[in-house]
């Protein structure tokens, strides 16, 4: 029961029946098993009367799918507007998305008077690509605007590449010095992106009398910022037949976690160390979503290089994750080298796409300058003529 008086529906159960249609291992999986298994015996044409359930599991799966996100729309599932568009619960299952796009994808799909249509997925499209198209398509609604509508969806796709690309292409320079002095002169690794970790606790007495900063700086601990040293020697471990006492940027968190507990192990991370990640870890599971939800034959075929960059993306953010969390020569060298490729394919997918953005933009701002500039003469003429007494 929803709760709703005049519709008596478990969305869940509409849900569930469609993924026993179609999903896998589903009937429509054994009917295809059974064609598969009947051509193969040359008795095909035994199984012709029930060739029209094939077409009726295509059709009735997502129109379930459809009645139940609409049951979920009435009871304000936040997902509802999703799962309209044509993503599976499962698709989205611990997806975190953004709460402004889950309202506009709601309200749309809420209101009879408003067409959306756009809000669609498109055959082959991805969750992360949907979602950047979506954005522009949302602007283009909005403003009716549809030349500004793509700039703004170029522009965002395109500053996100640009965020990962620095992201993959900083992890594989740095970290690749960082092995270099490993095996030179066996200095210890430390965790991707602890820069900041390390010199807040190296010079945190300096940064605590920085006007104003300072006041507030000398009232935390550096081990709550950039990790806790004395957690971290819970990692300790035999070198070069000393026993080793790592630092909160050096130490393997699976260790620290393993003999002190969780607590002692996010406090030897601390909070730069630990958002990283939470961070990375997100971008995995959302990289596996976007695989997740791409036809790959079709994907390969129109764009080798985005489908690379998925594939490429989803293995360094996977890769860094693992080295953020245990630092050593092999998960270290793994964030290096998938850094390496994902920064390649980057280049090679997204080399043209900000350019022609930023052109679009401009051209439609300047476009939109010029009009306002008459508008605001002509305002001023009519002006200057009304307080003018003599023209």
């Amino acid at each position: 029961m929803t709760g709703k008086a005049n519709r008596v529906v478990n969305p869940q159960d509409l849900e569930h029946l469609a993924k026993l249609l179609d999903g896998r291992g589903g009937t429509g999986d054994k009917l295809d098993e059974a064609f598969t298994r009947a051509s193969a015996l040359g008795v095909a044409d035994r199984l012709g009367p029930i060739k029209p359930m094939r077409y009726w599991i295509s059709d009735t799966a997502p129109e379930l799918r459809r009645k139940a996100a609409y049951a979920r729309l009435e009871d304000g599932d936040p997902l509802a507007g999703l799962l309209l568009a044509g993503f599976t619960p499962e698709q989205l299952k611990g997806k975190q998305l953004p709460p402004d796009l889950l309202l506009v994808a709601n309200a749309a799909a809420s209101d009879d008077k408003v067409d959306d249509g756009w809000l669609k997925r498109k055959d082959g499209e991805t969750l992360d690509d949907w979602i950047v198209r979506v954005q522009g398509d949302a602007v283009t609604q909005m403003t009716g605007n549809e030349q500004l509508g793509k700039a703004v969806a170029t522009y965002i796709e395109g500053a996100a590449n640009l965020a990962a690309f620095f992201n993959a292409s900083s992890v594989a320079i740095l970290g690749g010095k960082s092995l270099i002095s490993y095996f030179k002169t066996s200095k210890v690794l430390n965790a991707p992106g602890t820069f900041t970790a390390r010199l807040i606790n190296g010079h945190w007495d300096k940064l605590a009398r920085v006007p104003r900063a300072g006041s507030w700086l000398a009232r935390v601990s550096p081990s709550v910022i950039a990790g806790s040293d004395e957690a971290a020697m819970l990692a300790g471990y035999m070198r070069k037949g000393a026993f080793y006492l790592p630092t909160s940027t050096e130490a393997n968190l699976l260790k620290v976690a393993q003999r002190g507990g969780l607590g002692q192990a996010a406090k030897a991370a601390g909070w730069i160390r630990g958002a990283g990640v939470v961070g990375s870890a997100g971008a995995t599971a959302w990289g596996v979503a976007n695989l997740a939800t791409m036809d790959h034959a079709k994907a390969w075929k129109e764009d080798k290089a985005k489908y690379l960059s998925n594939w490429t993306g989803t293995a360094f953010n996977a890769s860094l994750t693992a080295a953020m969390i245990a630092p050593n020569p092999v998960t270290v060298g793994l964030a290096v080298g998938t850094g390496v490729a994902y920064a390649g394919t980057l280049i090679w997918d997204n080399a043209d796409k900000i350019e022609a953005a930023a052109e679009d933009a401009a051209d439609w701002v300047g476009d939109k300058a010029e009009k306002a500039g008459e508008a605001i003469s002509e305002g001023a003429k009519k002006l200057g003529s009304a307080l003018n007494p003599f023209d």
